[in-house]
């Protein structure tokens, strides 16, 4: 068996494009900096492994004689496994980290390597044999190794939560065998105990807030969410089978999914019941300019940002206002002329000088891309002279994401301020949609929601320039801050601002 010289090194894409080569291996320094190279004498196979606090641990470049690939090589449980992420030549490099952690992600889940998942899956399959959480990581892996469209981590989490409620004291349906749920109770029982909200505390315990009521609150949200992760699971696993089954020339081992018993006996609500439940709970909220609401929310909020240690939030809340974005797409934002040509490829980036902001990896995977109308113009030119290639930096320089992420304290405190019943994050979006509504045509609207339904044909046929959405930035910008004179006075050009 071939030995193989290992190196560490934080990784470039200058260093990886120019500088690896076969024929000479790179010694680098405690700090990860190559110092020098070595001949490699015996002409073999040698791994970089990369030492950039963005790469998960295990991941490298293999460098061969004939091609240079992306790897990941990392113990899960007892075992080490292996994996390649992709071609040098056909992936930059911080993609290339960020699909080895999407690999890494499967590699625990499912206790094999993508190679060793893809061959048990093209053998003997039977679904009725499995466990749900057989299932389950099967369906995991599939989302993150998928060509089209791989999960993403808030999917990936998602499944991670219904996974564990699914084995919670009560409904415990986790590691039961697929087949053994087709007795309907088994199912539509574990439901009820997940939507009526009793929980069994383990014994010896107790509860860390005695006075929350949330812990005996029906969830049915949460049923209904975990136990859809449930039947996508186990669909997908008899699909696979079904496939396998059909090569072989036998009967699949299942032949309904038992899970659909939860939609025969009506416990998933219709979308009427569901647009009702919303009304009734007030969970849909936008702020309006005739009550007033928006106004006091961006006084609260102005108010609050003259405090240093508010600023990061309340810029990041406003601009979220001002572009309607969804719930953390402008928090991973970074400056343009503070990354790589590569890395702008592949984040969310905003460049002052030619007046845009690009969100990456939308909710629809659609690159999502706003002018720069003067107000948040305004606010950025404010944030630039921060240090680090993140507009919104994290308060914490040890936080493992480098950049702003939950707004919830803040936006809770605003909403005490400004005398406003309900207000989520997303309430923000819907407030600049209703205002642009009211203001420009569906085209535009769509334009600037990022809202593309392939299904929408007449949708498909008005196109927006960049000179006229950039216009009606302007003017949805001046009807957002207009409801605040302080703000307006502040962010607003002359004549609608100081002169």
């Amino acid at each position: 068996m071939e030995s193989k010289v290992f190196r560490k090194v934080s990784l470039t894409s200058t260093i990886v494009k120019e500088r690896l080569s076969f024929d000479r291996v790179p010694r680098a320094n405690s700090r990860g900096q190559i110092i020098d190279f070595d001949p490699n004498e015996g002409q073999k196979r040698f791994v970089v492994f990369d030492s950039h606090g963005d790469a998960p641990v295990g991941f490298g470049v293999a460098v061969n004689r004939t091609n240079m690939s992306y790897i990941l090589q990392r113990r899960v449980g007892q075992r080490v496994l292996k994996a390649t992420i992709g071609n040098v030549r056909d992936m930059p490099l911080a993609k290339a980290r960020l699909e080895a952690q999407k690999v890494l992600e499967g590699m625990r889940a499912s206790k094999q390597s993508p190679a060793e998942t893809r061959q048990a899956l093209e053998g003997d399959l039977r679904v009725a044999e499995m466990t749900l959480a057989e299932c389950i990581a099967m369906y995991r892996t599939h989302l993150v190794e998928r060509k089209t469209k791989p999960a993403k981590d808030s999917t990936l989490r998602g499944l991670e939560q219904a996974e564990r409620r699914l084995g919670r004291k009560g409904v415990e349906l986790i590691a039961r065998q697929v087949g053994s749920l087709i007795t309907e109770s088994a199912i539509l029982d574990s439901f009820d105990a997940l939507a009526s909200g009793r929980r069994a505390l383990r014994e010896g315990t107790t509860r860390a807030k005695m006075d929350r009521q949330a812990f005996e609150q029906p969830t049915v949200t949460t049923a209904e969410l975990t136990f859809r992760w449930a039947s996508r699971a186990v669909a997908y696993s008899m699909e696979r089978e079904e496939r396998v089954a059909a090569n072989q020339r036998r009967e699949t081992s299942l032949r309904r999914n038992p899970f659909l018993v939860l939609r025969d006996e009506g416990r998933y609500r219709t979308k009427q019941q569901l647009e009702q439940h919303y009304e009734d709970q007030g969970a849909r909220n936008p702020m309006q300019l005739r009550d007033g609401s928006l106004g006091r929310f961006l006084d609260a909020l102005w108010q609050r940002r003259k405090t240093d240690n508010y600023r990061t939030a309340c810029d990041y809340l406003l601009l979220t206002l001002l572009w309607g974005t969804r719930r953390g797409e402008a928090a991973p934002l970074r400056w343009r002329h503070r990354i790589s040509d590569r890395q702008a490829q592949v984040c969310s980036w905003v460049d002052l000088k030619d007046g845009w902001v690009s969100f990456f990896d939308t909710k629809n995977r659609f690159k999502h891309t706003l002018p720069l109308a003067p107000c948040a113009r305004r606010i950025l030119v404010l944030r630039e002279g921060s240090t680090g290639e993140w507009v919104f930096p994290a308060r914490s320089s040890r936080a493992k994401q480098g950049h702003y992420l939950d707004s919830k304290a803040i936006l809770s405190g605003l909403r005490q301020d400004a005398q406003i019943g309900e207000l989520r994050t997303h309430d923000l979006r819907r407030t600049f949609s209703t205002i642009v509504e009211e203001m420009a045509s569906y085209a535009v609207l769509k334009r600037m929601l990022n809202h593309r339904a392939l299904s929408d044909v007449t949708g498909r046929y008005p196109k927006v320039d960049s000179e006229r959405l950039l216009e009606e930035m302007a003017r949805v910008e001046r009807a957002i801050v207009g409801a605040a004179p302080v703000v307006a006075a502040a962010l607003m050009p002359a004549p609608f601002g100081p002169a």
